[in-house]
């Protein structure tokens, strides 16, 4: 593959922060007023790393080699925020599952299986950037590795999303809880990493598993209500 092949990236990239903005106006940014410090600090380092994923494919298929350098190494650092960040709302996710006062959409089980997911999703990150990092001098890999960590992130704020126009549909409460949100929209994430596969006329490692890590979601209510994972999840992440 050669730079002209990702020409224009950025603009199907502008698609997932699209959807991290509409799916997490509801729970963030319309209460930016009661979020704690973990959320913010979450928001903002997921925000700009989309924003970055838009611009780096552009800088580099423009020819800006020496910006597009600069910005990957500030990406190391945003990268570390949106990681250190994101487990940092493990517990809260959890003592939430303690809290948990009557909700026809959110249960105790969802908050326990995301929260399993969410660390499958951190690490699955990471590890798409390290890869990336490692792959900096293959255009293809490097690429797409960097592709995939945004299909890391896009499942919490694509689930988000797909709540408003089932609501606006059924109403309040609606005959479902999240976990069948979440199970819709599952299939609606595997699809573009499909497309992409099937474009490339390759079946990318990094994509591959990032789509296999996203049909962890189908399961979301089994692992919530596993009697082992939540004694680990206690565990692991005290609040």
């Amino acid at each position: 593959m050669t730079l002209a092949d990702f020409k224009n990236a950025h603009k199907w990239l502008i698609i997932p922060l699209v959807i991290a903005l509409i799916g997490f106006s509801r729970g963030y940014f319309f209460r930016l007023t009661e979020a704690t410090w973990h959320q913010h600090m979450h928001g903002l380092s997921a925000i700009l790393w989309y924003v970055m994923m838009i611009v780096q494919p552009y800088l580099i298929t423009r020819g800006n080699v020496k910006k597009h350098r600069y910005y990957g190494i500030l990406s190391l650092f945003l990268a570390g925020g949106v990681t250190f960040s994101a487990i940092t709302i493990i517990p809260l996710n959890l003592k939430a599952a303690v809290d948990l006062e009557p909700n026809p959409i959110i249960s105790a089980d969802f908050l326990y299986g995301v929260s399993f997911t969410d660390l499958v999703t951190i690490i699955g990150f990471g590890v798409s950037v390290l890869m990336a990092i490692i792959k900096v001098n293959k255009l293809e890999d490097h690429a797409m590795w960097m592709i995939s960590s945004v299909f890391w992130a896009l499942m919490p704020a694509l689930g988000r999303l797909a709540v408003i126009p089932t609501i606006l549909i059924f109403g309040f409460p609606p005959p479902y809880d999240f976990i069948d949100v979440l199970f819709v929209s599952t299939l609606i994430c595997i699809v573009p990493i499909v497309i992409i596969c099937w474009r490339l006329k390759r079946w990318h490692p990094a994509l591959i598993i990032v789509g296999i890590a996203n049909l962890l979601y189908l399961f979301i209510r089994p692992i919530g209500r596993s009697e082992l994972w939540r004694s680990i999840a206690d565990e692991l992440f005290k609040y």
